[in-house]
Parts: C-alpha cells; sequence; structure tokens
C-alpha cells in the first residue's frame, strides 16, 4: 500500500489481526503518557479493548496490557466505538459512549512492567462521549453523558485521583448551551463544543459548585457545522476547532477578548490533499497545538500539521495519510486521533482500519518547544508547571513575573535543566495578592540565547461580589444585593433547561426575598442578569 506523506516518516505500523468491527471500524481514539523513565505509552482503544503499548523504541511497538473492558458491576464485554482517554498524576482515565462501562481509571507507576485497572464505576455515569482533565485544579470533565446530555459531570480528582467524588452536575440549557459533544478546560475556564448547536461557548467555572458564568462565544463563523472539539496554544489567546462535517474547514480564532470574538477574529484552513477533487471537502476529526504548529487527525488525510504563525495565513508542514485507498470523501472513516505530545518527537495516530501509527517530523526546524506551560494560584503563591520538547542544549529555566500587564518582568527564580527530564515545576511564594500577574519562562541555552515561554496570568486573590443568595432554599429565594444596581432579570430552569420561574426588579439594593414555594424538591439554575454583570447559581430547593 502506498502512502502519502511530507516531511513525516512512518517508524511503525501495529495493526492487529481480527478485531471485532462497529460500524466497518476496528479502532478508536488514541493518547500518550510519559512515565518519569521516560517510557513513552500508546493508549489505543479498539471495539473491546484498550490497548497499552511501549513505543519507546518507535520502530518495535510492544503491547504491555490489551484490557478488555466490561460493563460496571459485570464480566459483560463492553463493546464501543466510542472511547476517549486523558491522564493526570501517573493514571489514565477512560470513558465509552456505548453500554455501561462508567469510568475506568488505570495505574501506570509500574510502566513499562505492568499497568493494572484500579477502578470502574457507574455510579455518576454509564457512559460519556469524551472527558477532559483540567490538569492545575484536578477536576475531571464528562461531556455527553447519560446523567448529564445537556451539560457536563465534573469529578474531584485531587483529594484521591483514584476515588474520584462528583464536584457539580452542570446543566447548560438555559445559558445558550446544551448537549457538549467535547470540552477543553484551562484553568477553571471550559470551552465546550456544542455539536449540532454550531458554537463553542465559553464558561467560567471558577465558582463551582454554587455559580458560573458565561464569558464568550464563538458562533455564526463561515463554514459552521457539527461544532466538535478544540484546542488552544500556550498562550491562551489561540484556539482552532474542527467541525464534524464535510466540506466545512479548520477554524482558528484569537480568543484574547473572549468577550468580543467577532467574525474578523475567525480564520479557516483545510488539507490539500485534494484526493475528491474539492478543496475543503475532507472532514477534519481532532486537533491540538504546540508552539506554531497545530496537528489535526482527518478521516481521509490522516495526520495533518499546520503551520499557524500568521493565522490569517496558514501553511501545511507535514503530514502523513495513513489511509490512502479512502478516498471517497462522504464517510467517516480513516484518522480518529493524534497524539503529538511526547517530548522525543514521536508522534502517534490511529486509523480506524488500520491501528496504530508511530511517525516523527523529518525536519523540524522550531528547535525548543514549550509544549504546555500553565499558572495558578494557590491560596498566597502560585504554582507553574512547564512541559518541554526538542531540547538540546541549556543550563537552566528562568521564572519571571510581571505585574503590569506582562510589559516587564523581573526574576523570582530558577529551575535547573535536566537533559532526562522533561516536565517541570516551579512555586512563587507570597505573591501580591490584589494583582493580575504574568508569567513566563525564559530558558537559557549554553550559547547565551534565551527562548521565551508563552505569558500565562493569574487573577487576584478577591474579586468583587455583587449578589449573595442564600442556599438551600425553602419557600422563599432571598437574595442580598451589595452594590445598588438599575435592574434585575432573574429566571430559574430546571435541569432539563425549561423555564420554570422568572422575575424582574427596578432599582433594587440591599435584601429581597421572593417566593418560590411553587417549585418542587430539586436542584434547578438561578439566572441572575443586571447592566454590566450576570452570573449562574446552582440551587437547591427543599421543603
Amino acid at each position: 500500500m502506498t502512502q502519502i506523506s511530507n516531511n513525516m516518516t512512518l517508524l511503525s505500523n501495529l495493526d492487529l489481526p481480527n478485531l471485532p468491527s462497529q460500524y466497518g471500524c476496528e479502532y478508536g481514539d488514541i493518547w500518550g503518557y510519559t512515565a518519569p523513565n521516560g517510557t513513552e505509552v500508546a493508549i489505543v482503544a479498539t471495539i473491546e479493548q484498550i490497548l497499552f503499548v511501549n513505543i519507546t523504541a518507535p520502530a518495535n511497538p510492544v503491547i504491555i496490557l490489551a484490557y478488555t473492558v466490561t460493563n460496571a458491576g459485570t464480566s459483560t464485554t463492553s463493546q464501543s466505538l466510542w472511547r476517549d482517554f486523558d491522564t493526570y498524576q501517573h493514571f489514565i482515565y477512560a470513558v465509552s459512549d456505548l453500554q455501561t462501562a462508567g469510568l475506568l481509571i488505570f495505574d501506570m507507576s509500574n510502566v513499562p512492567t505492568s499497568i493494572s485497572m484500579v477502578y470502574q464505576s457507574n455510579s455518576v455515569f454509564s457512559r460519556a462521549h469524551t472527558l477532559f482533565i483540567d490538569q492545575l485544579n484536578g477536576k475531571l470533565y464528562a461531556a455527553g453523558s447519560n446523567t448529564q446530555n445537556n451539560g457536563l459531570k465534573i469529578l474531584d480528582l485531587s483529594a484521591n485521583p483514584i476515588s474520584p467524588t462528583l464536584f457539580a452536575s452542570v446543566p447548560l440549557n438555559a445559558v445558550g448551551g446544551g448537549y457538549v459533544h467535547d470540552v477543553y478546560v484551562r484553568d477553571n475556564i471550559a470551552y465546550c463544543s456544542h455539536g449540532s448547536l454550531s458554537k463553542i461557548q465559553i464558561y467560567d467555572f471558577n465558582n463551582l459548585p454554587t455559580s458560573f458564568t458565561v464569558v464568550g462565544a464563538i458562533e455564526n463563523y463561515p463554514e459552521p457545522g457539527y461544532n466538535h472539539s478544540s484546542w488552544i496554544n500556550d498562550g491562551g489567546n489561540t484556539l482552532i476547532f474542527t467541525d464534524e462535517t464535510f466540506g466545512s474547514d479548520v477554524k482558528i480564532v484569537d480568543i484574547s477578548d473572549p468577550a468580543n470574538i467577532s467574525i474578523g477574529d475567525i480564520h479557516t484552513f483545510y488539507s490539500e490533499l485534494l484526493g475528491a477533487g474539492v478543496p475543503g471537502a475532507s472532514c477534519a476529526h481532532n486537533p491540538y497545538i504546540i508552539g506554531n504548529l497545530a496537528y489535526i487527525s482527518y478521516y481521509e488525510d490522516g495526520v495533518q500539521v499546520f503551520d499557524i504563525t500568521d493565522p490569517a495565513s496558514v501553511t501545511s508542514f507535514a503530514y502523513y495519510d495513513t489511509y490512502p485507498s479512502n478516498t471517497q470523501y462522504n464517510d467517516y472513516i480513516g484518522c480518529w486521533g493524534v497524539y503529538p505530545f511526547f517530548a522525543s518527537g514521536h508522534i502517534i495516530a490511529s486509523d480506524m482500519n488500520n491501528g496504530l501509527f508511530v511517525m516523527e517530523i523529518t525536519n523540524n526546524t522550531l528547535g525548543l518547544e514549550f509544549l504546555s506551560f500553565d499558572a495558578t494560584r494557590q491560596k498566597k503563591d502560585a504554582r507553574l508547571a512547564w512541559t518541554v520538547s526538542n531540547v538540546t542544549d541549556g543550563n537552566l529555566f528562568e521564572v519571571q513575573r510581571s505585574s503590569d500587564g506582562g510589559k516587564t518582568y523581573t526574576s523570582v527564580g530558577d529551575v535547573t535543566y535536566n537533559e532526562h527530564q522533561s516536565q517541570y515545576t516551579f512555586t512563587d511564594k507570597n505573591i501580591p495578592g490584589q494583582d493580575k500577574l504574568f508569567y513566563r519562562i525564559d530558558f537559557v541555552q549554553l550559547d547565551g540565547k534565551t527562548v521565551h515561554s508563552p505569558a500565562r496570568s493569574i487573577s487576584p486573590e478577591h474579586t468583587e461580589q455583587i449578589i449573595s443568595v442564600a442556599n438551600p432554599i425553602a419557600s422563599t429565594l432571598s437574595l442580598n444585593i451589595l452594590k445598588p444596581i438599575e435592574s434585575l432579570d432573574l429566571n430559574i430552569y430546571d435541569m432539563d433547561g425549561k423555564l420554570v420561574w422568572s422575575h424582574k426588579e427596578s432599582g433594587v439594593a440591599g435584601r429581597m426575598d421572593l417566593p418560590v414555594a411553587h417549585l418542587i424538591p430539586a436542584q434547578y439554575v438561578l439566572t441572575l442578569n443586571w447592566p454590566g454583570g450576570t452570573e449562574n447559581l446552582l440551587i437547591q430547593i427543599i421543603k
């Protein structure tokens, strides 16, 4: 079978015989994990199993574990084409969107010797389409679940990663959202792909489990389709997303000001293999960003890598077609996913008919790359975490902080570089509490040249509260308006997004008591809208 590629080399292909299939496909999604000892593991979905494959020697992939998934609490094999994975610490988390496997957790601490399944439960949900873990806060977001189909189930992993607890159930119908097909979360800000609504809505979940706000939306964009999934660059100012619709190009968006995203902030680009003879005819699936490169899996066109340095003029950087005989451009068959985050530069992809592909960029002239960089406030401290690749020489990372909006930076410490280490952390202690702070990392090379990371910001310790609500609620909704406001609109929605109560007030301040005795005991969403502000509270009606 002749492969079509440019600037990308195949290192190996693992395709197992006699696998069961669904809808003509044998493989699903893919993810990766790097152990502290440097072992690189590909996690590959099949219809009945999850494959854990050691690809540290990329020309010779070795299966460490082929785990047969069962429905939770039974010995019945759970078949599903749709599985999804993410990592937290040394654990792999897995969900599926058929049958009742629930959430599974695998312990990777003994890689490459062994891998063990340490948790399985369907107590929060029996199935979910996708999951995403906010690494900074230890929160797992389950999208498209059977128990919160119109929003998100959020689990807390921070106290005990192998004993998740339900943190919040968040319905989104009431605030212009609904079913979430996929979600990207960074430090409590969630970018939800709302499928057939052809929109991404952006939510601030910092105040959960009590309240959340909608901070922006990407909608009415060119070539709308089934809004599938998104990814954000390290700087936090650029988002790419795909519509799982034939002929719908990939979009790249400036999200520097999420409350004011306009059509002019959105540009489009597409794979140019042109197997169907029509520009943009192929269908993009899952996108990722490292530095100035976007890695996207295409059903027909395999792994496509784009240079997004100039969003208005995106260019092809490399590609590898995992299924070149698929030239019909009318079916969802081909490359499902790509994982480009190994520090070694190895790139893995899953093809729905041809299995696991291990590849590398043939000529990568980008040098040092920050694969990730995150900053989060932890009470009086700021915790920084970053991952790098393509490091050739150097002696230290210098951590810098700015309190003037990123105009000037001063050094607050350094971290020694280790050629065998790709992940680093630093804690900036006793930081100013009332300032929005910016951080960046400078890598000082042996030749004296410096490579800057993208900037990251953390918010002030305290934000002004305008309205407080007593919760739970018996027969009276009691509010305390802490600052006079011109008008206030209140709406209560049930967990299916149906409006069950509404009220308006003008010129409000101080205490307000409103009767809601007619509402049955349950959880609801209370939306508050006033000039210059909005808030969404999760409330509980009791008797």
